[in-house]
């Protein structure tokens, strides 16, 4: 079990059906969901470009931390069980832990995202 499914014992689990939307691109909410089990898509524009099968995965967290509407869609692709943490903010506020672990889940997909960029760009100046 991931640190992160550990620190979210006791927030209810919610059962949601393949095709439920989680988070719409675009919408704003407050709400922080962390996948129990079971597969969701990330869809940019109805565009697919990464699905997630990861117990601990945490969605939502862009939103609340920029203060931003949600950057992509997330969809259920199987039947999935989340933590749907309704008030994302006041528990990422009120628990250090889960915090520290999501920050250093961002960290990692920022280094991804600059390497990405970096080899990207001199595939570019090599052309």
């Amino acid at each position: 079990m991931s640190a992160i499914l550990k620190l979210c014992q006791g927030v209810a689990v919610r059962t949601v059906d393949p095709g439920t939307i989680l988070f719409a691109e675009g919408k704003r909410d407050q709400a922080l969901c962390v996948l129990v089990d079971g597969e969701v898509e990330i869809l940019k524009d109805e565009f697919q470009v990464n699905t997630v099968s990861e117990p601990g995965a945490v969605f939502g967290e862009m939103s609340i931390l920029l203060d931003a509407p949600h950057t992509a869609t997330v969809r259920a692709r199987t039947p999935c069980r989340v933590h749907m943490i309704e008030d994302g903010d006041a528990f990422l506020r009120s628990n250090k832990d889960m915090a520290y672990d999501l920050l250093k889940i961002l960290a990692g997909r920022l280094q991804g995202v600059t390497t990405h960029l970096t080899n990207l760009n001199r595939y570019v100046r090599a052309m």
